[in-house]
């Protein structure tokens, strides 16, 4: 199975694995945006082609923490369709408009891209539910 990546950026790094069990390719931030007070999108430099069946999910490093940012969606689904450049938006937390420490992300390696099966699926609008011993206990329901 083969995950096509179009560069957009000459001379910029490839997408890889650090090992070959790891679950995604490191992407690497080529630019920075700022969409508004304390919100960036990191242009990732690339765009794909997943195969027919699949398409990507954009997730951060783990090691974004370290950066005062997170990803403001918390994951990006990227459509099997889709051929435009792969950003991802970050907001930034520490102190000050984050703007150098955005800036300071270039060239660094900030996001995952992980290939993912799509699951076809149907729906069925139904009056109810099948019960279950938890029903409708939402968050905490389950204890501590």
């Amino acid at each position: 199975m083969i995950l096509k990546i179009q560069l957009l950026y000459p001379n910029m790094p490839h997408p890889q694995k650090a090992h070959s069990t790891d679950s995604g390719v490191d992407l690497t931030c080529m630019a920075v945006e700022r969409k508004r007070a304390g919100v960036f999108m990191l242009d990732c430099g690339i765009s794909v082609e997943p195969p027919p069946g699949y398409y990507t999910e954009l997730f951060p490093r783990s090691s974004i923490f370290k950066t005062d940012f997170i990803m403001a969606n918390s994951v990006g689904i990227i459509d099997q369709d889709y051929r435009g450049t792969i950003y991802m938006p970050l907001r930034w937390l520490g102190e000050g408009d984050g703007l150098a420490a955005a800036q300071a992300l270039v060239g660094s390696r900030v996001g995952q891209l992980i290939l993912k099966r799509i699951e076809p699926f149907d729906l069925e609008i139904v009056a109810n539910l099948a019960p279950t011993p938890r029903g409708q206990g939402g968050f905490g329901s389950t204890g501590a």
